[in-house]
């Protein structure tokens, strides 16, 4: 299973803004769960361990991180919900020409349903709305 532990948990984006501080603030807007991709692009609910097609899972929003010192280390923070236990989390995934092409799969298949509720489409919950999570799909 691809758990993505490559990623260092202060990378951030060329704003300033970290990888802690957006987990930080989906888990205050009740995305407290996680998930991660499996070997065949699937995606595992780490509350209930049940795994899922992506097309399964909708997708509430998108927080793309790009390496202020490595431009390569391009991430895409998901709000997602468990389509089994109904849990809502994150899901931490690549993107970019050095991603795993398991993430790239999950994230062309979620269900992005992103213009239908409260949080922010392209920024986490607290952050200025941005308009870039187009680009990473």
């Amino acid at each position: 299973m691809s758990t993505n532990t490559n990623i260092p948990s202060s990378a951030g984006p060329s704003d300033g803004t970290t990888l802690t501080e957006v987990l930080e603030a989906y888990a205050t807007a009740g995305f407290t769960g996680s998930f991660s991709v499996t070997e065949d692009s699937q995606l595992q609910c780490h509350e209930c361990e049940k795994v899922s097609a992506p097309a399964a899972v909708q997708m509430a929003s998108l927080r793309r991180l790009e390496g202020a010192s490595d431009p390569d280390d391009m991430f895409a923070v998901v709000a997602i919900t468990c389509p089994v236990c109904a849990s809502t989390g994150t899901l931490i995934l690549g993107f970019g020409p050095t991603a795993p092409p398991e993430d790239g799969d999950v994230l062309r298949a979620l269900q992005d349903v992103r213009s239908e509720g409260d949080l922010p489409a392209n920024s986490a919950p607290g952050e200025a709305h941005g308009d870039v999570a187009s680009d990473a799909r």
